[in-house]
């Protein structure tokens, strides 16, 4: 399985891949160096605008060049040859596997009306934030329907 590290250059992106299923570390104060001994330790590829980081390590960093989120998650979908696996999505704070909870477990973390309304949950077991497919999932989906069928 592809894992990534995302550089504070694409902290937007990280944020997608780990809702698109995709382990994804977000670095903000580590050096280049640093971010490179990690990825190497850990086994990452290095998504970054930074050309320089790419120069170091031409093999281990893949240089986005889009601005556009959709573009940039395209770019790495192409790259390493992956579509969003929503079901297996990440917390986008804290990377880790979401895992299905009951409605009454979540019933103690979200509003009233999200209880009435909706029946399935998940919930990060390191934050334990909670998340359901409100409009904000149909938005998500669409656009990762849309990347990943621009990149088939």
């Amino acid at each position: 399985m592809v894992k990534f590290i995302v550089d504070c250059m694409l902290g937007k992106l990280a944020r997608w891949l780990r809702i698109s299923g995709y382990d994804t570390l977000y670095v903000r104060y580590l050096s280049d160096q640093k971010i490179i001994a990690l990825a190497r330790f850990e086994k990452r590829f290095i998504l970054t605008r930074d050309r320089e980081m790419q120069r170091l390590e031409p093999n281990l960093v893949c240089l986005i060049e889009s601005l556009s989120l959709q573009e940039q998650l395209q770019e790495v979908f192409e790259r390493f040859r992956l579509s969003p696996r929503l079901d297996e999505s990440r917390c986008p704070h804290c990377n880790e596997v979401l895992v299905p909870i009951s409605r009454d477990q979540a019933k103690k973390h979200i509003p009233l009306f999200v209880y009435q309304s909706f029946d399935k949950f998940t919930q990060c077991p390191s934050c334990q934030r909670v998340y359901w497919p409100g409009t904000h999932w149909q938005k998500i989906t669409h656009l990762c329907q849309c990347v990943a069928n621009k990149s088939e």
